[in-house]
């Protein structure tokens, strides 16, 4: 099994960007939150009506598999870490006309959710964090992004939440490919009180649904 599916990166040069913003630095540590998105252009949406999401959200140690536990599988959030996460992007979707159900009733579209802690962030990591929730499909499987680029970020700080929309209906998939046809950067999420990160969180979440309104139905 590789330890990681590397792509060719497109470059997101976000800092030099956000600087020239704050020439003299940021008052708040909010004002350095970032979001960022990216879709498979063309791809009809409004086709879909299903979506599921685990309840957990995988903890990305970095470009090596990492299973502490020996157990097959990832690490994992803490549950009022995840809920917080997965409950936004439920309540974002529904409110765009998506029906959540359960994974096993064939849902449309599959969000996975995820976290990293780095400096910076190489949007890939190996297809193995998510064999537990797809079980029976093989391990050396990676992610497919039809007509666009997956997003190459070099971060300032640490701390980012990831999200992928995979399209099921176009199963069977071809040998080493899920098709990711959306994808949600949030970064800069490490810093403050636990409270302060939860509401950053759930306001980045937000916006990565406002910026992108093909996903409404």
């Amino acid at each position: 099994m590789t330890t990681s599916l590397r792509f060719l990166l497109v470059a997101c040069l976000l800092l030099p960007l956000l600087w020239g913003c704050y020439p003299k630095g940021a008052e708040y540590t909010d004002e350095l939150d970032l979001v960022y998105t990216k879709y498979a252009s063309g791809f009809n949406f409004t086709s879909l009506k299903t979506y599921s999401i685990p309840d957990s959200v995988v903890k990305i140690t970095g470009d090596v598999i990492s299973d502490p536990d020996h157990n097959g599988e990832p690490s994992f959030l803490p549950a009022s870490s995840a809920k917080i996460i997965t409950d936004q992007v439920k309540q974002n979707m529904n409110s765009y006309g998506w029906t959540l159900v359960d994974k096993n009733s064939k849902p449309d579209v599959t969000i996975l959710a995820s976290t990293m802690t780095t400096t910076n962030i190489y949007y890939y990591y190996d297809w193995w964090y998510w064999g537990w929730y797809y079980p029976g499909y093989n391990p050396g499987w990676g992610w497919y992004y039809p007509g666009y680029y997956p997003p190459y970020v070099t971060g300032y700080r640490s701390g980012s939440v990831f999200m992928q929309m995979i399209d099921n209906t176009s199963k069977p998939w071809t040998a080493d490919n899920a098709p990711v046809v959306w994808v949600c950067i949030l970064n800069g999420l490490a810093e403050g009180g636990t409270a302060n990160i939860a509401a950053r969180t759930q306001i980045g979440i937000d916006q990565a649904f406002t910026q992108s309104p093909y996903l409404k139905h």
